[in-house]
C-alpha cells in the first residue's frame, strides 16, 4: 500500500503543475515584460549599447581585482614590518620615512635601556652608602628615557597601520581610474576573454 502512495506522488505533482500553468499564463503579461522603456531605454538600440557598457565595466573590473593590492594583506605586512605596507602600496618615500623612525625609535630605546641596565648592575654591586645612591639615580633616568621612547615607537607602528589603510585605498582608487583611462584610450586592450580591437 505504501509502495503505490509514493508512486502516485510523482504523477500528482506532475498533474498538479498542468493544471496550474494555465493559471499563471494568464496573469503573465508578455508586453509588460518584454518592455524596455520601463528600464529607462528608449529602444532596443540603448539596450545593446547598455549591454555593451557593461560588459565592457566587467571586463575592467576583472582586471582592477587582478592588479589591486588586498587591504588585509597590506595591514598584516605593516603589523610585522612597520612601512612595508606603504612600500607594497608604491609609497616609498611614506614607507622609508616610517621605517626609519620606527628604527631611530627603537635604536634609541635600547640605548637608554641599556644604560640604565649597567647602572643598575653597578648599583646591585655597590657596597658604599654614596655609590648606591648615585648608581640608582643615573639607571632612573635612562629607564625612564627608554620607557618613553619606547611609547613614541608604539604610536608610530599604530599610525603605520592607520597609513597603510589610507595609502592602500589611495593606491586602488588610483588604479581604478588609471584602469578606466587605459580602457577608453587604448584601441587595442587584453582582456580576460582575450584580444579586443576597437575602432
Amino acid at each position: 500500500m505504501k509502495q503505490i502512495n509514493l508512486n502516485f506522488m510523482p504523477l500528482a505533482i506532475i498533474l498538479l503543475m498542468l493544471v496550474a500553468t494555465p493559471v499563471f499564463a494568464q496573469n503573465f503579461d508578455i508586453q509588460a515584460f518584454s518592455d524596455s522603456t520601463k528600464y529607462g531605454w528608449l529602444n532596443y538600440l540603448e539596450r545593446a549599447t547598455y549591454r555593451e557598457q557593461l560588459n565592457a565595466r566587467q571586463n575592467l573590473l576583472q582586471i582592477y581585482e587582478l592588479e589591486a593590492h588586498p587591504l588585509n594583506a597590506n595591514i598584516i605586512k605593516s603589523s610585522l614590518i612597520p612601512g612595508w605596507g606603504q612600500f607594497a602600496s608604491e609609497a616609498s618615500t611614506k614607507g622609508t620615512l616610517i621605517l626609519s623612525t620606527e628604527l631611530v625609535l627603537i635604536g634609541t630605546s635600547v640605548y637608554f635601556w641599556d644604560r640604565a641596565m649597567t647602572n643598575y648592575r653597578l648599583y646591585k654591586n655597590a657596597t658604599q652608602t654614596e655609590e648606591i645612591q648615585k648608581y640608582y639615580k643615573e639607571a632612573q633616568s635612562p629607564h625612564q628615557y627608554s620607557q618613553i621612547m619606547l611609547g613614541f615607537a608604539g604610536i608610530v607602528w599604530l599610525y603605520n597601520i592607520f597609513d597603510a589603510i589610507q595609502t592602500t585605498q589611495q593606491y586602488n582608487t588610483n588604479l581604478w581610474r588609471e584602469i578606466q583611462e587605459r580602457g577608453n584610450n587604448n584601441p587595442v586592450q587584453i582582456t580576460p576573454g582575450g584580444v579586443e580591437v576597437r575602432f
